[in-house]
């Protein structure tokens, strides 16, 4: 099986951080599209997408790169880095593949470190992003790398 990771990690390094343990967990070619605009994409039986959550989504990069591919009948999965490491923000970018044909295999997000006055001046939320930031410190850890491992391990198991 050929296996290709393809993922936007341009803040803090959090993304690439999941990337490459799903690319050394199934030997797979990493492809970080911050500097990249086109990939071929035609010889991989698995392809991840995965990028930082910014401003409520994934990277516009991310989805402006799988509108340009041929996603039919090829296995997928998504992954995310977020303050809040939840799910949600994976499901815009699995129905944009889904409706490109892709067949998803599952999804994964969890928690990024960032700091909190990078994100808004404003006071209200700034207290917000500051309790989010410090809950998120040190992401992703060990735990989170482990529950990473027993993703793609499932997702392996599911093809």
């Amino acid at each position: 099986m050929k296996s290709l990771i393809i993922y936007y990690s341009n803040y803090k390094g959090n993304t690439e951080k999941i990337a490459q343990l799903f690319g050394k967990e199934i030997n797979s070619e990493l492809i970080n599209i911050k500097d990249v605009n086109n990939v071929d994409i035609k010889d991989y039986n698995l392809i991840g997408f995965g990028s930082g959550v910014y401003k409520e989504s994934m990277s516009p990069k991310l989805f402006r790169l799988a509108e340009k591919l041929d996603l039919r009948d090829k296995n997928v999965f998504v992954f995310s880095t977020s303050g809040v490491g939840i799910k949600f923000y994976n499901k815009k970018l699995i129905k944009f593949l889904e409706s490109k044909g892709a067949i998803n295999k599952g999804s994964f997000a969890c928690k990024g470190s960032f700091v909190a006055q990078e994100f808004t001046n404003n006071k209200l939320f700034g207290i917000i992003f500051t309790i989010i930031g410090i809950l998120s410190r040190g992401h992703p850890n060990d735990k989170d790398l482990k529950k990473a491992k027993k993703f793609i391990e499932k997702v392996l198991n599911l093809l």
